[in-house]
């Protein structure tokens, strides 16, 4: 009789420590899920919208182009003598400037440029992914103050993007970089971009 109860005391003490084994792995799989990974896009959405095959610009063209990796376009928006322009800057250092269309005047682009009027777009260096990003320092820039202060990136060469204010610099080709980072789809050079 004392035997068989060691026999169910050993048996009994077995299954209890494989039901924590058990227990401590799905632990571990269900914490590891929630990573960076899950978190890496904005919450703010822009949905900002731009058929360059009607634009035509050259500089925008760069950065949407799969064979350009690397290459980055920072598009802003500005008013000039009553009118609204985009303005693309990319990596290479081009500079161009193109008249908002009716499309543009219907979709309220000026007010979808970002959280602070600027979207930087391009594909990775190293992959065929295409990014975007807030053009706002993501640590010095705050969507919610009151009054809103600017705090833009400058490009300062390759990929490479730098806050004047905090002086951190980020690297644009790198996913989980800091960034705010946006979902974004192009349809080619001359296509349509879509940043939402």
């Amino acid at each position: 009789m004392k035997k068989n109860n060691r026999q169910w005391d050993v048996g009994g003490r077995l299954r209890y420590i494989a039901l924590q084994v058990v227990i401590l792995i799905y632990a571990v799989i269900l914490f590891s899920s929630c990573d960076d990974a899950d978190f890496k896009y904005s919450n703010f959405h822009c949905n900002f919208l731009l058929n360059n095959f009607q634009h035509q610009d050259a500089t925008l063209a760069t950065a949407m182009n799969s064979f350009s990796k690397g290459v980055f376009c920072r598009i802003t928006y500005q008013m000039k003598s009553g009118a609204k322009y985009y303005v693309f800057e990319n990596t290479l250092g081009d500079r161009t400037e193109k008249i908002f269309n009716a499309e543009d005047e219907q979709n309220h682009n000026e007010q979808r440029i970002g959280m602070n009027n600027g979207l930087i777009v391009g594909f990775s260096v190293y992959d065929d992914i295409f990014l975007a990003y807030d053009n706002q320092c993501p640590r010095c820039f705050d969507y919610n103050a009151l009054p809103v202060r600017n705090y833009p990136l400058t490009f300062i060469g390759n990929d490479l993007v730098k806050c004047g204010n905090c002086k951190q610099e980020f690297a644009l080709s790198v996913e989980g970089n800091g960034l705010e980072r946006y979902y974004a789809t192009t349809s080619g050079p001359l296509g349509v971009l879509h940043v939402h």
